[in-house]
């Protein structure tokens, strides 16, 4: 049942983001309101399943990327990540305004390009080669491809 919840966490992500897109162009009416919703509802997607990747599936999530389990490291990182997205859940309710929306973006881009770079030096350094792992790197460059635009005219008006 792990093996499903993880392979599933991977299809997840993509679609999901594209709901939250949808939704943010759909409901918004202007730049700040998009990025409202597109914002903290990607960072609550994205930060949400890792925390619940690390926290409930383990060694599955670890054996899924080609890494090897550190139970004690993966839950220190997925409480990061749930305090990431439960922060992003609270500038979302509490509307704290395009600015704290574009913090916890911040955060969350900078989280996982990091990761995205200790991806990286494991294929290369380490040879690991498995797919997922692969392409942490080429996702998060979309992803910042497409909300560091929305971000930024969201601040300019």
């Amino acid at each position: 049942m792990k093996k499903i919840l993880a392979s599933m966490m991977e299809w997840l992500r993509p679609i999901g983001i594209g709901l939250v897109i949808w939704s943010a162009y759909t409901w918004g009416q202007d730049a700040v309101s998009q990025f409202h919703i597109m914002g903290p509802f990607i960072v609550m997607l994205m930060s949400g399943t890792v925390a619940f990747e690390s926290l409930y599936l383990g060694e599955t999530a670890s054996a899924k990327i080609g890494y090897e389990p550190n139970r004690a490291y993966q839950i220190q990182s997925g409480l990061a990540n749930a305090a990431i997205a439960f922060t992003a859940w609270m500038v979302y309710l509490l509307d704290w305004g395009r600015y704290a929306d574009a913090t916890i973006v911040t955060v969350m881009l900078l989280f996982f390009a990091f990761s995205a770079v200790n991806h990286l030096v494991t294929a290369i350094r380490d040879g690991n080669r498995k797919p997922v792992n692969l392409m942490r790197p080429i996702l998060i460059l979309l992803l910042i491809g497409f909300l560091l635009p929305a971000m930024l005219k969201a601040l300019k008006m």
